[in-house]
């Protein structure tokens, strides 16, 4: 009995078997030569397993042919499938019409990885040059040393007609795109380098955050056209835990509020350059200046006051005000207790208790912690 129904199966070629024990699977390697639609089929019917090659038709059962379902090649399986080349593999949609040059032949991919290489390159030649980077350091050079290599093992060494690949790397090209897309997390692992060129834009988009967490060294280079950080809502929040906080401009350095204060703090004090001036705001305020000193407009000199006694004066309404009452053993108010109150900013007030116990209310536009000491007078 033929294996496929004749004679409108004709066009077919081929061995088809029996799974043993009268079950209705099997095997089959057809070759279909109808006329304009030619194709081969290697197939298993243990979870549809096939290797389909040319005008792929689907051919399951006596029947033969059935609806076509593209040209071209497809290897399937509804199980596992594993592709493995020990000495390197090439995944390519670069053309080679009719199967011309030889089968590793990726000149357009070696020229690219080489170009992008040389781009690195150029870039890291910069941030070093402005400073942005160190050569004797372990940085963004160290990569490009590894692409060039990296680029070495895939053009190949070798003088024969198929150089390519003398290294065992999995090599991806596409004149078009490569698209990668997972419905659940993406995961890319490098022992050494992860290198990612663009020749114009690399853009990121991400609906919650991006974050970065980084072992050692984080440099930032951009060679044109400036650099912007702007959080349209929340805080921004620059910190040296452990060093200084360096900020250079070339022009002009702006410090604005648009809305309220500029608070500009020091534990030690706060010291302000200008020309051959300086300003020095710490125990006690000086301004050293060889030049004459004019003042415009009308002076006027008042009693000392701390910066604590000036908030105080502040009107109410401050989400963090504090006050502390001062209560006898018994429970009652310790009225003209003499004390002295010292807030984060170490800037100090003092006075005597009111009638209720009270150190009067200490104004604050943020979260302050205070030491109170009491000054060894009782009334």
């Amino acid at each position: 009995m033929p294996p496929w129904k004749l004679p409108g199966q004709q066009a077919l070629t081929g061995l088809r078997s029996r799974e043993l024990g009268g079950a209705t699977r099997g095997n089959h390697l057809i070759l279909d030569d109808t006329a304009g639609k030619i194709q081969a089929q290697l197939k298993s019917d243990h979870q549809c397993s096939q290797l389909s090659l040319g005008h792929i038709t689907r051919i399951e059962d006596t029947s033969g042919r059935k609806d076509p379902r593209g040209e071209g090649w497809e290897l399937r399986t509804d199980g596992h499938g594993v592709v493995r080349a020990t000495q390197g593999m090439l995944i390519s949609t670069e053309a080679r019409p009719n199967a011309a040059t030889h089968i590793k032949d990726m000149g357009e991919t070696i020229q690219r990885l080489s170009t992008a290489a040389d781009l690195q390159e150029q870039l890291v030649g910069m941030a070093q040059h402005y400073g942005a980077q160190e050569k004797q350091e372990p940085q963004q050079g160290d990569a490009v040393e590894d692409l060039k290599s990296q680029n070495q093992g895939i053009r190949g060494g070798g003088k024969g007609a198929s150089p390519e690949l003398s290294e065992p790397h999995l090599v991806v090209a596409s004149p078009a795109g490569i698209e990668l897309t997972s419905a659940q997390s993406t995961h890319i692992a490098s022992n050494r380098h992860t290198a990612i060129t663009s020749g114009k834009s690399l853009s990121i988009a991400s609906v919650d955050g991006l974050f970065a967490s980084i072992g050692k060294t984080f440099r930032l280079f951009v060679h044109k056209a400036g650099m912007k950080l702007i959080a349209a809502a929340g805080k921004v929040s620059v910190q040296a835990q452990d060093d200084d906080v360096e900020i250079i401009a070339n022009k002009v350095l702006r410090l604005l509020s648009e809305s309220d204060w500029v608070d500009i703090r020091g534990k030690k004090g706060v010291r302000l350059h200008g020309g051959n001036h300086m300003l020095e705001i710490s125990d006690q305020t000086q301004f050293f200046t060889s030049s004459p000193v004019l003042f415009h407009g009308n002076l006027e000199t008042l009693a000392p006051k701390s910066v604590s006694q000036a908030f105080n004066e502040k009107p109410a309404g401050y989400h963090f005000d504090q006050e502390v009452n001062f209560l006898q053993v018994d429970g009652t108010p310790a009225k003209d207790v003499a004390y002295e109150l010292v807030r984060d900013d170490e800037t100090v007030a003092g006075g005597k208790t009111d009638a209720s116990g009270s150190t009067g209310l200490q104004k604050a536009a943020g979260m302050d912690s205070y030491t109170i000491r009491w000054k060894g007078e009782l009334p």
